[in-house]
C-alpha cells in the first residue's frame, strides 16, 4: 500500500513539474508576439515538443523569428493561399493563382525563417531571408567580394553609403552597390540596390529594393511558395 502511495505521489510531482515547464497553447493567444519569439532565443531552453508547437504559433501570425529576435512581420504583406483541407496539397491554388501565370518559387525554412534562391549577376546563387521591413537587399562581405572577382561587381557600381535603423533600433552606415541583376524565379530584374553587412555571420536579406518590384506577391505558407506575377 505504501509503495503504491509513493508511486502516485511521485506522479503527481512529476506532472506539476512538466506543467510549470510547457507552453500551453491556450496561453500562447495571450502572449505578444516579441514574448513567443524570444521562447524560441537561447535565454530558454524550451523542449522540441514546445519548440514546434510556437513556430507553429509565430507561423500562424505571420512572424518570422531568428534566435529569439523577430526580423518580420509579414501579416500585412503576406496573405497565405486559401485551402481546403480536403484537397491534396499539391492541388491547393487560391483564385488568384488560377487566373494569372504566375512565377512559384520554391522557400527553405530554416529555424523558423523562410529563405529563398536568388541568382545575382548570373554568377552566384545565394539563399536570402525575405524581410518586407528592410529597405534595400542586404549580402554578405563574402558574396560582394565574389561578385568583384567574378568581374560582374565594379567600382562604378559602388553607391555612396546609407544609414540604416536596425531591428533593435541602433543607426549604422552599410556600403551599398547596384546589381546588374537579379532572377528571381522566371523574372529578372536589372539595377537592384543592395547594401554590404557588416560581417559574414549577419543575415542575407531580400529586401523592399526588390520586393517592391515584384508587384502582387503573397507566400502559400502549406506549400512553402512564394507566388508573385
Amino acid at each position: 500500500m505504501k509503495a503504491n502511495l509513493s508511486l502516485v505521489y511521485i506522479c503527481i510531482v512529476a506532472l506539476m513539474l512538466s506543467g510549470c515547464t510547457t507552453v500551453q497553447s491556450q496561453r500562447l493567444d495571450s502572449m505578444s508576439d516579441e514574448s513567443v519569439c524570444e521562447m524560441l532565443g537561447p535565454k530558454w531552453s524550451s523542449s522540441p515538443k514546445d519548440q514546434r508547437l510556437l513556430k507553429k504559433e509565430l507561423e500562424r501570425r505571420g512572424v518570422i523569428c531568428d534566435h529569439g529576435r523577430i526580423i518580420t512581420h509579414m501579416r500585412h504583406r503576406y496573405r497565405p493561399a486559401s485551402v481546403n483541407a480536403t484537397t491534396p496539397r499539391l492541388a491547393q491554388t487560391s483564385a488568384w493563382e488560377k487566373q494569372r501565370d504566375l512565377n512559384a518559387i520554391r522557400l527553405k525554412k530554416v529555424s523558423g525563417v523562410y529563405k529563398i534562391p536568388v541568382q545575382i549577376n548570373d554568377a552566384v546563387i545565394v539563399s536570402l531571408i525575405i524581410d518586407s521591413g528592410a529597405a534595400d537587399m542586404m549580402l554578405s562581405p563574402k558574396v560582394a567580394n565574389i561578385l568583384l572577382r567574378s568581374g560582374t561587381l565594379t567600382e562604378q557600381d559602388f553607391l555612396p553609403g546609407q544609414v540604416y535603423r536596425l531591428a533593435d533600433g541602433s543607426r549604422k552606415k552599410h556600403m551599398r552597390a547596384r546589381l546588374q541583376s537579379v532572377t528571381l524565379g522566371k523574372r529578372t530584374f536589372k539595377n537592384v540596390t543592395f547594401s554590404i553587412a557588416e560581417s559574414d555571420d549577419s543575415p542575407m536579406l531580400l529586401g523592399q529594393s526588390l520586393l517592391e518590384r515584384l508587384g502582387k506577391y503573397t507566400i502559400d505558407y502549406h506549400n512553402g511558395m512564394l507566388l508573385f506575377e
